[in-house]
């Protein structure tokens, strides 16, 4: 059988950490099942300083062409609309030069791309969401509706995800929860979208050997408690509540005491810094560990927290770190209201909490002590949802369906 031709087009960066662990990975797997990759990506100037070596050893040797651009910060707007341009000249010439079957695109600029290349050449194209981008802009104060022209930005982005929607060969949305969503309120076929949440690769997440964890923990100076360890790993940007994980641990702590709470973070954050004030015996912090590493971080921990502020937009989120944690068998405390977060704690991968009030921690933490969960089993039925290879074979079904419909 002839190889597949894919453009594979990504606003985020190879070298960014988003595109080292949710588009990489995948593409070199697919790559070694016949498909044949033309990458697209838009690169920080830094990052791709530091690591264009280590992105081109990836790829080496696999069926994949790389053509990283370089990614425009300033002017707001300007920049994204010129980037824009770069995109859909370099698929163009990629189109002219190549017999392309179809294009993956990765969010929504990248997909304005697809779209263009549908209507001039009818090349069919892949809507992969990320998430409800436009809205994610409004809800995270990115874009100032009282601002004419980011109203207008908006309301432009609102009509295009409509034509994306329907133009589409195949929608993949992260969550069950934004798929029910399309379908009851926006009147999208069920058939068209296809549920792929964010992964991990479980082969990367394993368990390191005591002797291993041991060495680890006495290099990042995290003591062994009689406690527990719950554990933060992510950014503290917008999204994420620091101060209501902060509030947890304050519920936490009293319900296991000689406990720790081990943030492992890359930025400073004055909520941080005022706990460390606070339990200044208790609070540790690890900045800038490598996603080589991880799994000994994730090793250190019995419990896994993350509070995310839950908005329109985020019915279509899937946090990066949950599969990470449900690899590694770690137990996860969430709030509802975010993608289908709701349904960790039916799944038994960990308790949610419907609200970030005292009461429901006090409740949560109750819930925790009495639930006698297995790391291994938490790992094992896991897998199904979050586990990278399972999700490369989602995706290759995808592709196949994809090639089929254009070809009948």
């Amino acid at each position: 059988m002839s190889s597949l031709k894919v453009i594979y087009i990504s606003y985020d960066g190879m070298c960014d950490p988003v595109g080292a662990s949710q588009v990489l990975p995948y593409i070199a797997e697919l790559s070694k099942k016949n498909i044949e990759y033309f990458l697209i990506s838009f690169e920080k100037a830094d990052k791709f300083k530091s690591g264009e070596a280590v992105v081109r050893a990836q790829i080496d040797g696999l069926s994949v062409k790389w053509y990283p651009c370089s990614y425009t910060k300033n002017p707001p707007v300007v920049s994204t609309t010129l980037d824009l341009r770069k995109m859909k000249l370099l698929c163009e010439k990629i189109c002219n030069e190549n017999a392309i079957d179809f294009i993956h695109a990765r969010s929504y600029i990248s997909a304005l791309a697809a779209l263009q290349l549908f209507r001039k050449r009818n090349i069919p194209f892949i809507f992969d969401m990320r998430g409800f981008w436009a809205d994610e802009r409004v809800d995270g104060r990115i874009w100032n509706m009282r601002n004419p022209l980011y109203k207008t930005i908006y309301s432009y982005f609102k009509r295009k995800e409509k034509t994306l929607l329907k133009k589409s060969a195949v929608i993949i949305s992260l969550t069950h929860a934004a798929k029910s969503l399309m379908c009851e309120e926006w009147s999208v076929p069920e058939n068209k979208i296809h549920v792929i949440p964010c992964a991990a690769d479980y082969a990367h997440f394993t368990k390191p050997d005591k002797n291993s964890i041991d060495e680890f923990r006495l290099k990042v100076q995290v003591p062994a408690v009689s406690g527990k360890t719950l554990m933060y790993v992510g950014s503290t940007g917008t999204w994420y509540m620091m101060q209501e994980m902060f509030d947890f641990y304050d519920v936490f702590r009293k319900n296991f005491p000689h406990s720790q709470f081990v943030l492992c973070i890359n930025e400073k954050n004055p909520v941080v810094e005022s706990m460390k004030l606070k339990y200044p015996e208790e609070i540790v912090v690890l900045e800038r560990i490598p996603r080589s590493q991880m799994s000994h971080v994730l090793s250190l921990a019995d419990f896994s927290v993350m509070f995310i502020k839950p908005a329109f937009s985020k019915k279509a989120s899937s946090p990066i770190k949950l599969g990470e944690s449900l690899a590694m068998g770690v137990p996860v405390i969430c709030n509802a209201g975010v993608g289908d977060l709701g349904t960790i704690e039916d799944e038994k991968f960990g308790v949610v909490v419907n609200t970030t009030t005292i009461i429901e921690y006090e409740a949560a933490c109750k819930r925790l002590a009495a639930f006698d969960f297995s790391a291994a089993d938490i790992r094992d039925r896991s897998a199904f949802a979050y586990d990278l290879a399972r999700n490369v074979d989602k995706y290759f079904a995808v592709y196949h369906e994809v090639k089929a419909d254009k070809y009948h």
